[in-house]
């Protein structure tokens, strides 16, 4: 922020280690700096590595080609801000997980925390090839830690996401892998990101 004033041509952010000037309803005005706290909790630690992870998946499923970002910022532009701001911000708002391990042909129980519209939200499920809707719009709850049934898994390794599945370039048909958001829930006790991925043997 910048501050005018008649007695200084022009001042930004911090002055020295002792003053700060900022800005509150359009008006400027000057505070104390004080040091900010970080006391690096593991809570704090295990949402800014999703943080890192997510920023990591969006430059892939979003940024990494024109016509993803295309589609994303499209999706965005409700909420004014962009495709690439959208997807971070649904990623930080939702959580999912699964079982590390099951047996071939049983059931496993996807738990989540929907941060994307219900109306737009669904479960993706990939195996390193293909992608595959487990649970598809209006399937969802919005609430904290839901569950839905992705049933009689065969043997093999999957990852599930959290998708926004109105997001598609025209011609394709759902699901892609850039309309897969997040497959992270922070564990705060541990101050880990955790990967929703389970092996069926």
């Amino acid at each position: 922020m910048k501050w005018k004033s008649v007695l200084f041509s022009e001042l930004a952010n911090k002055l020295g280690d002792q003053i700060v000037a900022a800005k509150w309803k359009g008006r400027g005005y000057f505070r104390s700096y004080v040091i900010p706290a970080n006391p690096r909790t593991n809570a704090q630690k295990a949402h800014r590595e999703v943080l890192k992870l997510l920023v990591a998946r969006s430059k892939e499923a979003v940024l990494g080609n024109a016509d993803r970002k295309k589609v994303w910022d499209a999706e965005a532009l409700p909420y004014l801000i962009s495709g690439y701001n959208l997807f971070i911000k649904w990623g930080r708002l939702s959580k999912i997980s699964v079982p590390a391990s099951a047996s071939a042909g049983s059931d496993i129980t996807i738990t989540y925390t929907c941060g994307i519209p219900i109306s737009k939200a669904g479960i993706v499920r990939y195996d390193g090839t293909n992608w595959v809707i487990i649970a598809d719009k209006g399937e969802l709850e919005s609430g904290e830690d839901k569950t839905f049934t992705d049933s009689s898994v065969p043997a093999g390794t999957y990852e599930y996401y959290l998708a926004d599945l109105d997001v598609l370039i025209e011609g394709d048909t759902s699901p892609q892998p850039y309309q897969a958001i997040t497959k992270w829930k922070p564990d705060e006790t541990a101050g880990t990101a955790v990967e929703a991925k389970c092996t069926v043997s």
